[in-house]
Parts: structure tokens; sequence; C-alpha cells
């Protein structure tokens, strides 16, 4: 690296090129962002002139970040971050309310999300503007330090609720019943009985665990209760900013397979042709969930009063959820 032009290195580059980094996909980052296509070309073109460098090897499943990309990755984050967190300073001069807010949504949860909430503000005739954050190494730190504030997150335990209960206050939106399970569309196990047990016998793709406790998701726990042995593809992963971008790298032409509780994989699933998704049979959803409690939406928002703004907003978060979700 020699010659760095630092100085014409914009904002917008940076955040492409860290959205880059986290969903390997210039067209789902163009939807993402929403910016035409030639322009996140663009920008990575000069993000790679200024370094000098390649940044990003193509590959089948998308862009796949260098290693250089890799050290650059976390300074780049910090500096998004840094940006966002400024931005969230803006007030309304008259009142004092604030007017512009950051929330934490997986694209996996709610389709057309930022579409809906951007339709109920309008709606309401609210000066209110809000930045969706799709990406969180730790949700609850980040809306303690004002970064994010509103997060969504789904739990089965009410053993973490009970940890986080002394920093955030928590909302329980929707119980999670029904699963979906997703998995390459000619998957073997599509040719014999799909039962919690067929399931375990290949790798797993995990969404709802967390880094240090692997059986927060129903399944891994179900398996070890019942002595399953069972493979985790994404350890290093498991509950990382996924999206379905993301799940759909790991499941394609793979044998791995996974178990949504969000209805939305279910309705996005004609954009995804080389998966199957179906909904698993309420005989073995009962199964599961016979001693494992059933996951639950919750919104998350630092302890304290919430301004009129704030508290209008997860009310609305709280009404799209309950409509969209299935």
């Amino acid at each position: 690296m020699h010659n760095l032009k630092l100085d014409t290195l914009d904002l917008l580059s940076i955040n492409i090129l860290v959205n880059l980094y986290e969903h390997h996909s210039a067209t789902f980052v163009a939807k993402q962002m929403n910016i035409p296509a030639p322009k996140i070309s663009r920008s990575l073109q000069h993000s790679r002139v200024i370094f000098n460098n390649p940044l990003f090897i193509r590959k089948k499943h998308g862009l796949i970040p260098n290693e250089f990309t890799k050290q650059l990755y976390p300074i780049a984050k910090e500096i998004v971050q840094c940006s966002e967190h400024l931005y969230q300073l803006n007030v309304d001069d008259s009142s004092g309310e604030r007017s512009h807010f950051t929330i934490h949504v997986s694209d996996l949860i709610v389709h057309q999300f930022p579409q809906l909430l951007k339709n109920a503000v309008k709606e309401s005739h609210l000066d209110l503007k809000f930045t969706i954050s799709p990406d969180s190494d730790n949700l609850i730190t980040d809306i303690i330090e004002n970064r994010i504030d509103i997060g969504l997150i789904s739990e089965s335990g009410s053993d973490y609720l009970g940890e986080i209960d002394n920093h955030v206050d928590v909302v329980a939106l929707k119980r999670l019943s029904h699963l979906y399970l997703v998995c390459d569309l000619h998957h073997p196990l599509l040719k014999q009985e799909i039962t919690l047990e067929s399931i375990a016998q290949y790798p797993f793709v995990s969404i709802l665990g967390k880094p240090e406790r692997a059986t927060s998701d129903p399944f891994l726990l179900y398996c070890s209760q019942h002595q399953l042995a069972y493979h985790l593809k994404n350890g290093d992963l498991i509950n990382h900013n996924f999206n379905i971008e993301t799940l759909n790298q790991h499941i394609t032409d793979t044998d791995a397979v996974a178990l949504l509780p969000f209805s939305k994989i279910y309705d996005h699933s004609n954009q995804m042709p080389n998966l199957h998704v179906c909904r698993l049979s309420e005989i073995e959803t009962e199964r599961l969930y016979l001693s494992i409690n059933s996951p639950t939406l919750y919104l998350v928002t630092k302890k304290g009063h919430l301004s009129s703004n704030a508290a209008w907003l997860v009310e609305t978060i709280g009404q799209i959820v309950n409509r969209s979700i299935h």
C-alpha cells in the first residue's frame, strides 16, 4: 500500500465497502442502500485505486474480501458507526424533540420493513427520519452506548432477558410458533421423511443462537437434550448479522439446512430459485417446543423515558411486526 490519496475517499465509498464486506453482493448492497448498481461498481473501483488493492475476489457466491480488506474492515466499520452517531445528533430546533433514529432490524424478519415504516411516517405527517442498521456485533451494547435506538431480537429463554434487564427495556412483540425449513433445491433430505432426527443428520446453519451459547438455538438445544449429534456449520458466525443473502450463500449447493421462525423466508422463497423452503409440520414443531420455549420477538430500547417520536416508533414497529409475521 503506497501513495494513498485518502483525502479523496468519501464517506459513501467507505459505507459501500463495509456493506460489500458484510453482504458479498453488489446487487444486494445497491438495493439495501437504494443506490444504482453502476454507482456501487464505480465506488468500488474508486476505492481500489485509492488503496492500490483489488480488495475483493469475485467467486461463485459473490464478492469475497481479501486479506487486506479483512484488516481494513474494522477501521472502515468504525468510521461508518461514528458518522451514524453524529447524524443522530440532529434535532428539531423548535421543540428539542429528536427527529432521527437508528433501528436495528435483520432483513430476515419483516419483508419490506423500511418501506412499511416510511409509509407509516408519511401517513402520520411526522417530521421523523430513520436509518435501518441490519448489522450489530453486540446489539445491547450498541443500544446502551446510543449507536442504535431501537432493536429487534428473537429469544427463547428468560435467562438472557434477565441478564440485560438492568440495561435496556424489553417489550414482547410476537411469539414465533412456526418453523420454516430451508435447504438446497436438490438436498437429499427432501427424499426422506422430514423429522427433527433427519434434519440433525446434516450440517445446521443457526441464526438464533449466541456465540457464547450455541444451544440457545431451540433446535440445537433439542438435539442436546435428546443426545442427537449435530454439526453446526456456522459456529464462527452464529447470530452474526445474518441476512437472506448470507443464508443463501451458506445453503446453496451445500448439504446444510436451516430452521427459521420468520415467515418472511417462506414469503420470499419465490425469489430464491436455488432453495427449497417449506413450513415444518405441526407434529415436528410441537415435538421441538414440547419442552423448549418457542422464540419470541422482542423490541429493545435503552432504559429511560421515551420521547414522543421514539414512543410512536416503538408502537408502530410493533404493529408492523404483528401484521407482517405469521
